[in-house]
């Protein structure tokens, strides 16, 4: 375990754990700062670290431990020998707290923490039903699986109100608990300012970032390019983004039959000098529990193009800021696209709706401050940070 030193005076200790180190130092880093900022310590756990993740959570002062979450070979209950194993580590570190989320792990930790006596479980709960449609009642396989972390858990986070629900829908959820919905770490709106929106002379300029990946929508965006261009050859259509841990994950060589349509830009880590350049912004993803690059482009004051489907649409307010399109259909996503072609005079009025709904409902310090009253935490301590 990297240590970042004892008890401070008055402060708490909260366990943040995901799936890996790269979804901790992706998604929870935010939270990290501003709970070290304010004088708490907090550990992060998962199975797996690259020493790169566990020097960046240590740097901002967490202690990291990666934890086994496989029983042994002949182990007569497996779930209770891992239970154990982790509410060891979590007790002998003196949890006050504990936050979890990722499908793999939210069972064995919340388990684990109940077993350790943790006063305070945040279980987080994305997508629960096998499609996109809210009104489904068939839970994903597996959904049983939560059975376990929601019996553990004193509190439940949702990331947008299409899985609050899906929970409920889902018949999972105790009556004594009420989901909570927070974006999760929102954006950072001074790092993401308004950016001047290109002139239109040469062409609208469609930009999409984001994992490359089949599920975050990445060969639509290339097959609606090519539909465009085929009739609107000035327009440009931007793609950046760094390659995907999933399953369905594609390569650089996938993108090579729309090269006449897209121009790949790699990884993109400089996502605000791509955003400033683009007139829409376009993210056409079904994996989304947190849809930060989307976030960063409404923060920027560009108009979205995103999929009606959970973990999005409520990005977009229907042609006030942006448009929605039916995920898995590159037609659509293109008929939208050429409806700011059509109009481009609505694009600044747009603009400006992107911004005000991020500085409405996505500014990172409404939403930490909401996450610290979530985890117990007194907003005069927020303050300090």
């Amino acid at each position: 375990m990297t240590m970042s030193g004892g008890r401070r005076a008055g402060s708490r200790r909260i366990v943040i754990a995901g799936p890996h180190g790269a979804e901790l130092v992706a998604e929870d880093m935010p939270l990290v700062r501003d709970l070290i900022a304010a004088g708490h310590n907090v550990l992060c756990l998962a199975p797996t670290f690259l020493e790169s993740d566990e020097l960046t959570l240590a740097h901002a002062g967490a202690d990291v431990e990666e934890i086994d979450l496989v029983a042994d070979r002949f182990a007569l209950m497996p779930g209770r020998q891992v239970a154990k194993r982790v509410a060891a580590i979590i007790s002998d570190w003196g949890a006050d707290t504990v936050l979890v989320h990722g499908d793999e792990v939210i069972t064995p930790i919340a388990v684990a923490a109940k077993k350790a006596l943790v006063p305070r479980i945040i279980v987080v709960l994305g997508r629960m039903t096998d499609d996109a449609e809210e009104e489904s009642e068939h839970l994903k396989p597996g959904a049983e699986k939560f059975v376990k972390a929601i019996d553990a858990a004193t509190g439940i986070l949702c990331i947008n109100y299409d899985h609050v629900a899906q929970l409920e829908l889902s018949g999972l959820l105790p009556e004594h608990l009420s989901p909570e919905v927070l974006p999760w770490s929102g954006v950072d709106l001074e790092e993401f300012k308004v950016a001047p929106l290109p002139a239109v002379g040469k062409g609208l300029i469609v930009l999409m970032t984001a994992e490359l990946s089949r599920s975050h929508g990445v060969l639509e965006f290339c097959e609606a390019a090519r539909i465009v261009k085929a009739r609107a050859a000035q327009t440009t259509f931007l793609l950046a983004g760094p390659a995907s841990r999933a399953e369905d994950a594609l390569s650089v060589a996938d993108l090579a039959p729309f090269r006449d349509a897209v121009e790949y830009l790699g990884e993109g880590a400089q996502r605000a000098e791509l955003i400033s350049r683009c007139h829409v912004f376009a993210y056409p993803s079904q994996a989304e529990t947190n849809p930060g690059p989307a976030l960063e482009a409404l923060a920027m004051g560009r108009p979205l193009i995103v999929a009606d489907a959970p973990g999005c649409r409520e990005l977009v307010d229907e042609r006030v800021n942006g448009c929605l399109a039916p995920p898995d259909d590159p037609s659509a996503l293109a008929a939208a696209i050429e409806s700011y072609l059509k109009r481009p005079d609505l694009i600044p009025a747009m603009a400006r709706a992107s911004r005000q709904k991020a500085e409405r409902r996505y500014d990172r310090r409404l939403v930490m401050a909401a996450m610290f009253d979530l985890l117990g935490l007194e907003r005069a301590e927020v303050a300090a940070a």
